[in-house]
């Protein structure tokens, strides 16, 4: 932009600070004289502005308008100049408006603060009492440039420095020219005073007037300080700040006029609009991640495309195909357990299951966690095999996890969803050997009732459970079958019926193995003690199930908190990726992530304990 130029007779105008595109004067009008609403008409380049305001400095903000007297304190000062000087200082801040900030600063070889931008009159006349000390030095260049950035500091939109001095400048780092310039860029106007001695030089001084958009005033003697001062303080006590918004594009010469109803002549001003910058910002080749690249990789997608038809491969083998024959011990469970007969041929998928199979059998076999999932699997009574079942769950989190990471692309969000995967897997495998479980405990009153019965019919204990077994109901039938066969086996019947125990969790039939030692070794009434257990039993089925029902609300809240917050996330990613990508990117959200489901596992396993009441 460049700076303002003013030509009018009666009054002028002065370039503020502002931002393109608002733009802001200074309107320094005759001594004395105050505008009315709508006696201001501005132009751009013949146009009327856009949201044009007029604001004296009398309500103006603090910020908008602010002097820094800069008073020499070279030895020549010594006296009555100094003193004169004070005075004529005093003189310009009673004609200050209040919000109009104020600061002196002192020079001699070196500027010197003497008090800060203020509005505080106290602060000001405290500062104004006190006699500055002196010495040799006339740097008047390095105070005006200190004084611009006091008002610069402080973001002063129309900011005016008044400099006297009664010699010539002698030694500044600084020169005339680029403090001149500064003041034009931060839009401050430099006033300056000459004070008439043997070392005095007017060069300097009308030339930083004339360069700084203000005026030159000469006191032939100090006397005449204080009428200068209060002239010059009433001039810019009455001045008013005029803002607009320019409408004028990029790269545009703008002339601007200001006229003032009642005034005659026309201010004049022009600037250069701003010229659009197209930055061209270099674009850096894009370097795909190395997981990217292996994740694209046709090696990838081959390995993907296996693993699917792999996956469909064996799921068709597993609907369609029968139980594959087992070991020797395998074969030795099943008769005890007296299964349904297998069938006599072999299928032919056979020999390529147990290869795919065999790897998983032999990785896993000896763990105890191994031997004990096998073992609930025969109790559940799930037909596939425990190796097929932990390779189809390998193959579903692997494919889940491809799928979810190509629909979202967010790796996060595809490991949450793939784990579930084995989660629903044991959690469907534990609810199938909860459920035979829990169907024996229901089957158990009745079968005790039968079993107490065929006793009284005079039957014996082993030949009573054959009674059992002839009309009891799936898993019960098995479970008392497998003591039978045990104990046409050798076993003792007490030892049969633990097993079951263990099998079933069922704490009620260790009562029924108990009976059965005391009736083997010292006889009784064994019928009658069955009775009673069945009744303690049918009264704690009660208990349980008022219990279960109480505790409904309860599990039902579990899920809810569990799932809503997971659903949410999970919805809100789908629906909108940019709102959560946050969370995923940055590490804060990473962490907020990991707490809130830390959080939220614990809840639910809190939960969990507190409804789930052992009866």
């Amino acid at each position: 932009m460049l700076a303002s130029t003013a030509t009018a007779a009666n009054f002028h105008i002065t370039e503020a600070g502002a931002a393109f595109p608002d733009r802001s004067y200074v309107l320094s009008l005759p001594t004395g004289m105050r505008l009315g609403a709508g006696q201001v008409q501005v132009t751009e380049n013949g146009q009327p502005v856009n949201a044009l305001t007029v604001v004296p400095t009398s309500g103006a903000e603090v910020k908008d308008f602010g002097v820094v007297l800069v008073i020499d304190t070279s030895i020549s000062m010594r006296g009555k100049p100094l003193r004169n000087a004070l005075d004529a200082a005093r003189a310009f801040a009673l004609q200050r408006s209040p919000k109009q900030q104020f600061g002196i600063l002192t020079f001699n070889q070196s500027p010197t603060v003497l008090l800060p931008l203020t509005v505080d009159q106290a602060q000001i006349d405290t500062a104004l009492a006190k006699t500055p000390a002196l010495n040799k030095g006339t740097h008047i260049y390095d105070a005006v440039d200190a004084a611009v950035s006091m008002l610069k500091t402080r973001h002063i939109d129309a900011g005016s420095i008044v400099v006297l001095s009664d010699g010539a400048d002698t030694g500044s780092t600084a020169t005339g020219d680029s403090v001149a310039s500064a003041a034009r860029g931060a839009h401050v106007r430099l006033f300056t005073v000459g004070l008439r001695s043997r070392f005095f030089d007017k060069e300097p001084l009308s030339v930083l007037a004339a360069e700084g958009g203000g005026r030159y005033a000469e006191a032939r003697a100090a006397s005449e300080l204080t009428a200068i001062y209060s002239s010059l303080g009433s001039q810019l006590a009455n001045e008013y700040l005029i803002r607009y918004r320019s409408l004028a594009g990029p790269g545009k010469k703008i002339d601007v006029r200001v006229s003032v109803t009642g005034l005659k002549g026309i201010a004049g001003s022009a600037y250069s609009t701003p010229s659009l910058q197209i930055v061209k910002v270099p674009k850096k080749p894009f370097h795909p991640s190395a997981t990217a690249r292996i994740w694209r990789s046709p090696g990838t997608m081959l390995v993907i495309i296996l693993l699917t038809a792999t996956l469909i491969g064996i799921g068709a083998v597993s609907l369609i195909g029968g139980p594959r024959p087992g070991t020797l011990r395998r074969r030795m469970a099943e008769f005890v357990s007296v299964p349904q007969a297998l069938s006599s041929g072999q299928r032919p998928t056979a020999a390529v299951t147990d290869k795919l199979l065999e790897g998983t059998e032999s990785l896993f076999q000896g763990n105890t966690w191994w031997e004990k999932f096998k073992w609930e699997l025969r109790i559940a009574g799930i037909g596939l095999p425990a190796e097929q079942i932990a390779v189809l769950t390998v193959l579903g989190t692997i494919v889940m996890f491809v799928l979810v990471k190509f629909l979202s692309g967010s790796t996060l969000i595809a490991i949450v969803l793939s784990a579930v995967i084995p989660y629903a897997v044991r959690w469907y495998l534990k609810r199938a050997l909860a459920r035979r479980r829990n169907q024996f405990a229901e089957q158990l009153p009745d079968n005790l009732q039968v079993l107490s019965s065929a006793l009284r019919a005079g039957h014996s204990f082993v030949g009573a459970l054959s009674v059992v077994v002839n009309d009891a109901p799936e898993p019960a039938k098995s479970e008392f079958s497998r003591v039978v066969a045990d104990e046409q086996l050798g076993v003792p019947i007490e030892d049969a019926l633990r097993v079951v125990v263990e099998r079933m969790e069922n704490r009620e039939l260790e009562q029924v193995a108990l009976v059965a030692a005391l009736q083997r070794e010292t006889g009784g009434n064994t019928a009658e003690v069955l009775d009673r257990v069945t009744d303690t039993i049918r009264e704690r089925f009660e208990l349980r199930r008022t219990v279960n029902t109480l505790t409904a609300q309860g599990r039902m809240s579990r899920w809810v908190l569990t799932l809503l917050p997971i659903g949410l996330l999970v919805i809100i990613t789908l629906i909108n990726p940019g709102y959560i990508n946050i969370m995923y990117s940055s590490v804060a959200g990473r962490i907020l992530l990991v707490m809130a489901g830390i959080s939220v596992t614990a809840g639910s396993v809190v939960i969990k304990r507190i409804v789930n009441i052992k009866v």
